[in-house]
């Protein structure tokens, strides 16, 4: 972002910068490269419930409406993690133990407008963290399997699998209800395993 001549870390004797020609090649942006403000991965908190639910709404591609009502029940109990900026909540991680060394991740979601901005990354990297700390050796997780052919699980399975997660088992029809049944592939991380270094 443009600062005044003099800011720290440039020379006094430099030339001004141009500030009057496009940003990008059509002419967008005068100049001035737009500026993302920084967001902060915190634990979920008393209070962050609807805020988390108001988001969740948005992300119809993922969560139905039994979703979402499930979802206001577990955060009731489950902990995690949300990712804000400001008074705005961009993203959030909920897990549950299913035994001592094995815990569910349970909920994630990243606003539309924000994927691929490192959101999604920090949250699971807090929620393993936190993991590791309470003792647990691995995190499960629960999404729909390849046998649907639906683009934005499609996406979320490579997020996962660019993450370090693997395909664990197979749940056939375990997801719906009467002819709306469908397959849940469950996928596990390792958490004493070594960080992905692949973008995602």
């Amino acid at each position: 972002m443009d600062g005044p001549v003099d800011a720290p870390g440039r020379r006094a004797d430099a030339p001004p910068r141009d500030r009057g020609g496009p940003a990008f090649p059509d002419g967008r942006g005068g100049g001035h490269m737009a500026m993302i403000p920084p967001f902060v991965v915190r634990p979920i908190e008393e209070g962050d419930a609807p805020l988390i639910l108001l988001l969740a709404r948005t992300l119809d591609k993922w969560f139905n409406v039994e979703g979402l009502r499930t979802m206001a029940k577990d955060l009731e109990t489950h902990a995690g993690f949300v990712a804000v900026r400001g008074d705005r909540v961009l993203g959030f991680v909920t897990w549950e133990p299913i035994d001592k060394e094995v815990a569910n991740m349970s909920w994630i979601g990243v606003a539309e407008t924000e994927h691929r901005s490192g959101i999604g990354r920090a949250l699971l990297a807090a929620l393993k963290a936190d993991l590791r700390r309470r003792g647990f050796r691995t995190v499960e997780v629960s999404t729909v399997a390849e046998s649907v052919d639906y683009e934005p699980y499609a996406a979320t399975r490579g997020f996962y699998r660019a993450m370090g997660f693997v395909d664990y088992c197979v749940d056939p029809l375990y997801f719906g209800e009467g002819e709306g049944r469908y397959d849940r592939l469950r996928m596990r991380l390792q958490l004493t395993s070594p960080e992905p270094t692949a973008p995602a």
